[in-house]
Protein backbone atom coordinates (compact mmCIF):
# COMPACT_ATOMS: atom_id res chain seq x y z
CA UNK A 1 0.00 0.00 0.00
CA UNK A 2 1.04 3.51 -1.28
CA UNK A 3 1.03 6.63 -0.03
CA UNK A 4 -1.67 7.25 -2.89
CA UNK A 5 -3.98 4.04 -1.87
CA UNK A 6 -3.58 5.64 2.09
CA UNK A 7 -4.81 8.91 0.41
CA UNK A 8 -8.03 6.94 -1.37
CA UNK A 9 -8.48 5.37 1.65
CA UNK A 10 -8.90 8.15 3.53
CA UNK A 11 -11.00 9.43 1.47
CA UNK A 12 -13.37 6.55 2.03
CA UNK A 13 -13.26 6.87 5.74
CA UNK A 14 -14.39 10.77 5.12
CA UNK A 15 -17.13 9.27 3.49
CA UNK A 16 -17.31 5.50 2.41
CA UNK A 17 -20.10 6.49 -0.60
CA UNK A 18 -17.65 9.09 -2.23
CA UNK A 19 -17.76 8.25 -5.62
CA UNK A 20 -14.41 7.01 -7.71
CA UNK A 21 -14.80 10.83 -9.63
CA UNK A 22 -14.90 12.57 -6.50
CA UNK A 23 -12.15 10.72 -5.19
CA UNK A 24 -9.86 11.53 -8.31
CA UNK A 25 -11.39 15.45 -8.47
CA UNK A 26 -10.05 15.46 -4.70
CA UNK A 27 -6.63 13.81 -5.17
CA UNK A 28 -5.86 14.87 -8.73
CA UNK A 29 -6.05 11.78 -10.38
CA UNK A 30 -7.89 10.05 -12.96
CA UNK A 31 -11.22 8.21 -12.21
CA UNK A 32 -9.46 4.95 -13.58
CA UNK A 33 -6.83 5.18 -11.25
CA UNK A 34 -8.78 5.35 -8.46
CA UNK A 35 -11.16 2.40 -9.81
CA UNK A 36 -7.98 -0.02 -10.42
CA UNK A 37 -6.53 1.06 -6.97
CA UNK A 38 -9.77 0.52 -5.08
CA UNK A 39 -10.14 -3.33 -6.75
CA UNK A 40 -6.66 -4.36 -6.01
CA UNK A 41 -7.00 -3.23 -2.79
CA UNK A 42 -10.33 -5.00 -2.38
CA UNK A 43 -9.13 -7.95 -4.38
CA UNK A 44 -6.18 -8.37 -2.05
CA UNK A 45 -8.32 -7.87 1.34
CA UNK A 46 -6.53 -4.81 2.46
CA UNK A 47 -9.96 -3.04 1.79
CA UNK A 48 -13.90 -3.74 2.55
CA UNK A 49 -16.09 -0.77 2.01
CA UNK A 50 -19.56 -1.85 3.96
CA UNK A 51 -22.29 0.16 5.58
CA UNK A 52 -22.01 -0.17 9.25
CA UNK A 53 -24.40 0.55 12.39
CA UNK A 54 -24.00 2.13 16.04
CA UNK A 55 -24.53 -0.75 18.03
CA UNK A 56 -26.66 1.70 20.40
CA UNK A 57 -29.49 1.21 16.80
CA UNK A 58 -29.73 -2.21 17.47
CA UNK A 59 -31.75 -2.61 20.29
CA UNK A 60 -32.60 -6.57 20.36
CA UNK A 61 -28.97 -7.18 20.25
CA UNK A 62 -26.04 -6.19 22.12
CA UNK A 63 -22.10 -6.16 21.43
CA UNK A 64 -19.70 -8.73 23.74
CA UNK A 65 -16.60 -9.17 24.06
CA UNK A 66 -15.30 -12.77 24.89
CA UNK A 67 -11.78 -13.54 26.78
CA UNK A 68 -10.92 -16.85 25.34
CA UNK A 69 -7.93 -19.20 26.28
CA UNK A 70 -6.72 -21.94 24.26
CA UNK A 71 -5.13 -25.38 25.46
CA UNK A 72 -2.40 -25.45 22.84
CA UNK A 73 -0.49 -22.49 21.67
CA UNK A 74 0.57 -23.56 18.25
CA UNK A 75 -3.34 -24.43 17.54
CA UNK A 76 -3.95 -20.88 18.20
CA UNK A 77 -4.51 -19.78 14.70
CA UNK A 78 -6.63 -22.31 13.39
CA UNK A 79 -9.25 -21.82 16.61
CA UNK A 80 -9.14 -17.72 15.71
CA UNK A 81 -9.93 -18.38 12.18
CA UNK A 82 -12.80 -20.72 13.33
CA UNK A 83 -14.20 -18.52 15.47
CA UNK A 84 -13.81 -15.75 13.45
CA UNK A 85 -16.19 -17.67 10.54
CA UNK A 86 -19.23 -17.71 13.02
CA UNK A 87 -22.14 -15.37 11.78
CA UNK A 88 -22.40 -13.64 15.27
CA UNK A 89 -18.64 -12.65 15.16
CA UNK A 90 -17.54 -9.49 14.23
CA UNK A 91 -13.61 -9.84 15.46
CA UNK A 92 -11.44 -12.75 16.43
CA UNK A 93 -7.60 -11.02 17.35
CA UNK A 94 -4.82 -13.32 18.79
CA UNK A 95 -3.93 -11.11 21.57
CA UNK A 96 -1.25 -11.07 24.26
CA UNK A 97 -2.11 -11.00 28.08
CA UNK A 98 -4.65 -12.82 30.06
CA UNK A 99 -6.21 -14.23 26.76
CA UNK A 100 -5.12 -15.64 23.80
CA UNK A 101 -8.13 -14.72 21.85
CA UNK A 102 -10.30 -12.22 21.82
CA UNK A 103 -13.64 -12.21 20.41
CA UNK A 104 -16.25 -9.43 19.66
CA UNK A 105 -19.63 -10.86 18.88
CA UNK A 106 -22.87 -9.30 18.37
CA UNK A 107 -25.33 -11.50 19.91
CA UNK A 108 -29.00 -11.53 20.34
CA UNK A 109 -30.42 -9.81 24.23
CA UNK A 110 -32.52 -12.50 25.39
CA UNK A 111 -30.74 -15.68 25.27
CA UNK A 112 -27.49 -14.72 22.88
CA UNK A 113 -24.92 -15.04 25.32
CA UNK A 114 -25.75 -18.22 26.58
CA UNK A 115 -26.62 -19.99 23.16
CA UNK A 116 -23.20 -18.42 21.64
CA UNK A 117 -21.31 -19.78 24.77
CA UNK A 118 -22.62 -23.36 24.84
CA UNK A 119 -23.33 -23.88 21.22
CA UNK A 120 -21.58 -22.34 18.49
CA UNK A 121 -18.08 -21.33 20.41
CA UNK A 122 -18.11 -24.79 22.46
CA UNK A 123 -18.09 -26.58 19.43
CA UNK A 124 -14.27 -25.57 18.39
CA UNK A 125 -12.07 -27.92 19.77
CA UNK A 126 -9.04 -26.57 21.99
CA UNK A 127 -11.07 -23.93 24.21
CA UNK A 128 -10.37 -24.42 27.67
CA UNK A 129 -11.44 -21.26 29.41
CA UNK A 130 -14.16 -18.14 28.17
CA UNK A 131 -14.63 -15.11 30.08
CA UNK A 132 -17.45 -12.29 28.70
CA UNK A 133 -17.68 -8.67 28.84
CA UNK A 134 -21.09 -7.09 28.50
CA UNK A 135 -20.14 -3.57 26.82
CA UNK A 136 -22.60 -1.70 28.26
CA UNK A 137 -22.01 1.84 25.95
CA UNK A 138 -19.45 2.41 23.24
CA UNK A 139 -18.22 5.61 21.76
CA UNK A 140 -16.65 5.88 18.30
CA UNK A 141 -17.86 2.29 17.71
CA UNK A 142 -19.05 1.00 14.50
CA UNK A 143 -20.31 -2.89 13.68
CA UNK A 144 -21.56 -5.19 10.77
CA UNK A 145 -25.54 -5.49 11.96
CA UNK A 146 -26.78 -9.29 11.38
CA UNK A 147 -29.99 -9.20 9.32
CA UNK A 148 -31.86 -11.34 7.89
CA UNK A 149 -32.49 -8.81 4.81
CA UNK A 150 -30.52 -9.33 1.55
CA UNK A 151 -29.75 -6.52 -0.68
CA UNK A 152 -32.08 -7.12 -3.70
CA UNK A 153 -34.29 -9.79 -2.24
CA UNK A 154 -37.76 -9.84 -0.28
Amino acid sequence: MDRMDKKIIACLVEDGRKSNNEIARLLKISEGTVRNRIRRLTDSGLLKIVGMTAPDALPDQELVLIGVKVAVSKDLTDIAEKISRLPEVQAASITTGRYDIMVEALLKVKSGPIDFLYGSLSRIQGITATETFMIMKSFNKWIIPQSDFTCGKD
